[in-house]
């Protein structure tokens, strides 16, 4: 059996900040496609662009207008983050373990992804929720305690034995917090809170939204993240 400890390395070496084991056995063959486990892997995005997105008011719109957007940072971590779970899925097949990634260009080819209604058959960050990571948000993202919502990340189904870590799943902190709502410029976002059972349509306009990430950079619990992070620079 390969360790958790051998696929966490080779991830991390090229470029990950997290990985995590999740057990996906049981759900419905549909969403795991008769795999047994998940490999969630993140990267993490910089204080320093978080900062720039959030006093910056058309940042990614101005990007897009200029024809830069293959030098954002999010762009190119999310490029990164399906570049990876592909890497470590062509591995695992290699080494005789069925494995499927669940890149976005993967997603597309295999029919996995329904472009009409902008919809996977398990989203990367139900598996994170499922693992018991963090939170799913007002903004429709995964919090998690780490790194907030500011963050790209990919997963990989596999057959792999791996161990996983059986954590509840997380209610959400967003209490009576709407800022993500508020600094919304399409006005895509509900306010509602999310549960189990709440459709993604019920938090989020899908096809109003223009990824401009500012509910992602003016959440609160990523400010946090962001101020911590300059607190600990200071110390190094």
């Amino acid at each position: 059996m390969l360790p958790e400890s051998e696929i966490r390395e080779k991830l991390c070496q090229l470029g990950a900040d997290f990985v995590h084991f999740v057990d996906i056995s049981g759900l419905p063959e549909e969403q795991n496609k008769g795999f047994s486990r998940a490999i969630l892997l993140g990267i993490a995005l910089s204080p320093e662009y978080l900062r720039q997105i959030a006093s910056t008011p058309n940042y990614i719109k101005d990007m897009i207008r200029n024809g830069q957007t293959d030098q954002d940072e999010f762009h190119l971590k999310e490029a990164r983050a399906d570049q990876l779970a592909d890497f470590i899925a062509a591995y695992l097949n290699d080494q005789g373990y069925p494995s499927y990634s669940q890149s976005e260009n993967n997603l597309y080819t295999t029919g996995n992804y329904d472009p009409k209604t902008k919809t996977s058959v398990l989203p990367h960050k139900t598996i994170g929720a499922m693992a018991g990571l963090g939170w799913i948000g007002k903004h429709s993202l995964l919090v998690t305690d780490e790194f907030a919502c500011a963050f790209c990340m990919c997963s990989v189904l596999t057959n792999v034995p791996l161990q996983t870590i059986q954590n509840n799943e997380m209610k959400p902190k967003c209490g009576s917090c709407e800022i993500c709502r508020a600094v919304c410029p399409e006005d895509a976002l509900t306010g509602t809170n999310w549960s189990k059972i709440t459709p993604r349509d019920e938090l989020v306009d899908v096809f109003s939204c223009t990824l401009c990430l500012k509910c992602l950079a003016h959440c609160p619990w990523t400010q946090a993240y962001v101020k911590k992070s300059k607190a600990l620079s200071s110390f190094s």
